[in-house]
């Protein structure tokens, strides 16, 4: 057996599965009875708008409390915070996420002004987004303690991605489940390299909300945070020089 074999099965052996199987499987039962229940946030909103937001939160609320008691009775440090470890430039991805889809506008069908409905619309995302993120870059993510990055990024991605069987009817949008699991995966090392970096789930939910569409803002979006995460560290020094000027 190669020595890189090796090490990544004493990593696997070294994860507290145990623990992993009961998150993830609390996650799976409490996602599927939530399901069955009324769209909790869209009855809160007929309340005050005529509006039919499609928005479900109910399986989100379940990742996020999970996520939130085992942080709480589980013995792991949490390192991965809401703000995480560089609280003004974590912020900084949401207000390019809110900026970018608010100039840019997203058109609707209910007479709301295409700017004001994109600001909506991206906070009905990024709110749920954190909630996910809690649980799927966040706990599950430190859970897995010393995992190397691609292990977490892999782990992560599948149980992500098969989480969405209990939620989606369906994957024709993407052209098929298997896809999607692919989209996952893939994604999911951005993610897992996001909050590896920051230790920010703010951050996570900013990326994962970006792809509220695919068009040119999304793509700006997804510019602007490669750049802030390879330059998270980076330090702008300004030394000034001291110019001696002697008199004759």
């Amino acid at each position: 057996m190669k020595k890189g074999e090796m090490t990544i099965l004493k990593e696997i052996k070294e994860v507290k599965w145990t623990k992993i199987i009961m998150f993830y499987g609390i996650i799976l039962i409490g996602t599927f009875f939530a399901r069955k229940l009324p769209n909790l946030i869209n009855l809160l909103l007929k309340q005050v708008t005529d509006i039919p937001f499609s928005f479900n939160y109910n399986h989100g609320f379940v990742a996020l409390v999970v996520a939130l008691l085992f942080y709480k009775f589980g013995r792991e440090k949490q390192e991965i915070t809401l703000l995480g470890n560089k609280k003004f430039k974590s912020i900084l991805f949401p207000i390019v996420l809110f900026v970018c889809y608010s100039i840019y506008g997203m058109k609707n069908n209910y007479g709301v002004d295409k700017h004001l409905w994109a600001f909506v619309i991206c906070a009905f995302a990024f709110i749920y987004n954190l909630m996910e993120e809690y649980a799927w870059r966040g706990y599950l993510i430190e859970g897995l303690g010393k995992v190397s990055f691609v292990l977490k990024s892999i782990i992560s991605g599948i149980f992500w991605g098969v989480w969405h069987l209990l939620i989606f009817n369906n994957f024709d949008q993407y052209g098929g489940f298997w896809i999607f699991l692919v989209f996952c995966l893939v994604f999911s090392f951005i993610l897992t390299f996001a909050v590896t970096r920051t230790k920010s789930i703010i951050v996570a939910g900013s990326i994962h909300a970006f792809i509220i569409q695919t068009n040119i803002v999304a793509l700006i979006c997804f510019m602007i945070f490669i750049i802030l995460l390879l330059t998270w560290n980076k330090k702008i020094n300004n030394n000034a020089q001291t110019i001696n000027i002697s008199s004759v």
